[in-house]
């Protein structure tokens, strides 16, 4: 169409009366470019198919890759905090429902626990910069550390009290593992 136009237009035209015959003639890019705007189409739908297959593997991820690493060292490093009953010291292990929890999270990732005692703050402090890989000292999920850290549903729940446990921030995939396993535990301790 645009050449149908340039051959009507006689050479004492100016480029702005070209450009004006042109532009008046657009009006639909469809009628204008039928097969343009199906192509355009089948390149917008063929970009998003690739970006979900090549951009969400696994899902969801840890960045850090704390689930994977766990694995592949054979033990879940974990940051405790002596807080009776949920978590007690007993020698090299623990004891209470966060034990519990954490004992049967290992179990099911086939890797034990490297249990690293210690205050609080250091283990947040650690899990941060992730090295630690979860954190168990009786949290609430009020907890002054939940702006830094990522927090487990709750596990436990007392009046207003929702006892938790922490994640490094952003791992997610170790998070969702985690209360998958907690989800299972209160199902089973309602039965």
């Amino acid at each position: 169409m645009a050449r149908r136009l340039l051959s009507q237009t006689d050479s004492s035209m100016s480029k702005p009366k070209v450009v004006r015959r042109l532009c008046a003639h657009s009006g639909d890019p469809g009628r204008r470019f039928p097969g343009a705007v199906a192509a355009l189409s089948y390149v917008c739908a063929l970009s998003y198919a690739c970006g979900l297959a090549l951009g969400c593997g696994p899902w969801p991820r840890d960045p850090e890759r704390t689930l994977e690493n766990a694995i592949e060292r054979g033990t879940l490093r974990v940051g405790a905090t002596e807080s009776p009953p949920w978590l007690v010291r007993a020698g090299a292990d623990a004891t209470g429902r966060e034990a519990e929890l954490l004992h049967a999270f290992a179990e099911s990732l086939g890797v034990r626990i490297e249990w690293q005692w210690g205050p609080l703050d250091d283990h947040m402090e650690q899990l941060g910069r992730f090295e630690l890989d979860l954190v168990a000292a009786g949290l609430t999920a009020k907890s002054p550390w939940s702006a830094h850290t990522s927090f487990t549903r709750p596990y436990h729940e007392e009046g207003r009290v929702q006892r938790v446990l922490a994640t490094a921030p952003g791992e997610n995939r170790t998070l969702v593992a985690l209360e998958r396993l907690i989800e299972r535990h209160k199902r089973v301790g309602a039965s």
